[in-house]
Parts: structure tokens; sequence; C-alpha cells
């Protein structure tokens, strides 16, 4: 007997009371019901949930892959930057929320992330590389002047 065949010979034996385990699980343990023509209580709620069952299939969750295992503290600050400058913008009314086909100046709003947004840069402080210090006080600069000149159309 070749190592092909005892592998094969052990894995029909390990499948074989598996499947044996298997059957008196898929007997009915009760009596038929009296066959009046419409079907029993279980089958009616076995026949609803099998028609439920394409309804949920066809759109599968959506994956999140999980963050890396080397993300931290000033990657988190970067990302959140990233989000209350876009915020900024779009309380700005300069781009349109995502999925919105109109925009909406909230100047309240625009100061809540620009704030928010300097304050996070600072948080960042020394972890922040040259270039991302230069790009970020420009960024900032850019987002103050379109406050002050939406501030003055609105007011």
């Amino acid at each position: 007997m070749t190592d092909e065949d005892r592998k094969d010979a052990e894995t029909g034996a390990q499948d074989q009371p598996e499947a044996e385990a298997a059957a008196p699980a898929a007997e009915p343990t009760e009596e038929p019901a009296a066959t009046s023509g419409e079907p029993s209580e279980p089958e009616a709620e076995a026949g609803a949930a099998a028609e439920e069952e394409p309804e949920a299939a066809e759109e599968p969750p959506e994956w999140t892959p999980p963050p890396p295992d080397d993300l931290n503290v000033f990657d988190m600050l970067r990302a959140a930057i990233g989000l209350f400058v876009q915020e900024a913008w779009i309380a700005l009314g300069v781009q349109a929320r995502p999925g919105a086909t109109e925009v909406h100046t909230d100047l309240h709003g625009a100061r809540i992330a620009i704030d928010t947004t300097q304050l996070l840069i600072e948080k960042l402080g020394d972890e922040a590389t040259g270039e991302e210090r230069r790009e970020f006080e420009q960024l900032m600069t850019d987002l103050r002047m379109n406050f002050v000149r939406r501030q003055a159309k609105q007011g």
C-alpha cells in the first residue's frame, strides 16, 4: 500500500463517521402531519425562509481589511487631518459631500473643521517631515483665506 493509498484510506475512515453522524439528523423526528393538501407550519416556514435566502445572498457584506500592525497614533493623526480638511472644504461650499450633487456653505462647521485641523497638526508636531510641515502650512493658509472670502460674501 502506498502513502497516498494510506492517506485516502485514513481520510475515508475519518469522513465515514461524520457522514453516519449526520445521517440520523436528516431523518424526521416527528410524525408527518395529516395530509390536508396544505403544508404544515414547519414546512411553510421552511418555504418562506427558502424564498428569503436569495434576497440576502444578493449583496455580500463589504470586507474591510484590518489596519496594519505598525499603525501608530501619528499615522492616525495624519488620517484625521485629511478627514477634517475634506470636511472644511465641504463646509466652505467648495466641494460637495461624497454622494451629493449640491454644495452647501456652513461657516460655523468650516471654522470648527479648520480649528480642529490646526490642533491636529500641532499635535503631530516634530513627527511631521519638513515637506509635510510645508504642505500643512500651505493648506491652512488656503483654508483660512477661503473662509475669510466666504465670510465676507455672507456678511
